[in-house]
């Protein structure tokens, strides 16, 4: 019986880094689905973690996606990378940051606008960061008004 408990364990663990190692945030998804997000984090060791925060980072719509199914199961670390890694891809799809942020403030919520838009880079910021984030959130038009405001709002004050 153990035999088997440890043989399933691992081929959740190898679905999900496998999963981070692929091309497709469908499998990312898929994953999460399957093993639940808190369970999805931890069967990846630091360099999957570092891979999918990294392609959210660089701010294709359908990675951005995944951070509201991620922040269920992320907690210290992870929750405060998936917020820089949405932080990068800010300027770079404003779009689809705003659609994924939580319009609702507070610690507990990992996706707060205060803490995407807020500059939460741990180490300094890009080059000219600020003002490339304030110029792309500023031209978008497809989002929620008010997200979009708060999110202005929260670059300014940084």
């Amino acid at each position: 019986m153990k035999k088997h408990l440890v043989l399933l364990i691992l081929a959740f663990a190898s679905g999900a880094v496998s999963a981070v190692q692929s091309d497709t945030p469908a499998e990312v998804s898929a994953a999460i689905g399957r093993q639940g997000a808190n369970v999805f984090f931890r069967s990846l060791d630091e360099a999957a973690v570092d891979r999918l925060f990294d392609r959210i980072g660089a701010g294709r719509a359908d990675w951005v996606a995944l951070a509201p199914k991620l922040a269920e199961g992320a907690d210290g670390a992870n929750a405060e990378g998936l917020g820089i890694a949405l932080a990068y891809a800010l300027p770079r799809n404003p779009a689809a940051v705003l659609k994924v942020v939580d319009p609702v403030e507070g610690d507990s919520h990992i996706l707060a606008i205060s803490r995407v838009c807020g500059i939460p880079f741990i180490e300094d910021a890009p080059k000219n960061y600020k003002t490339k984030a304030l110029r792309a959130v500023s031209a978008v038009t497809t989002v929620n008004r008010q997200i979009k405001t708060r999110c202005l709002d929260a670059l300014r004050k940084s």
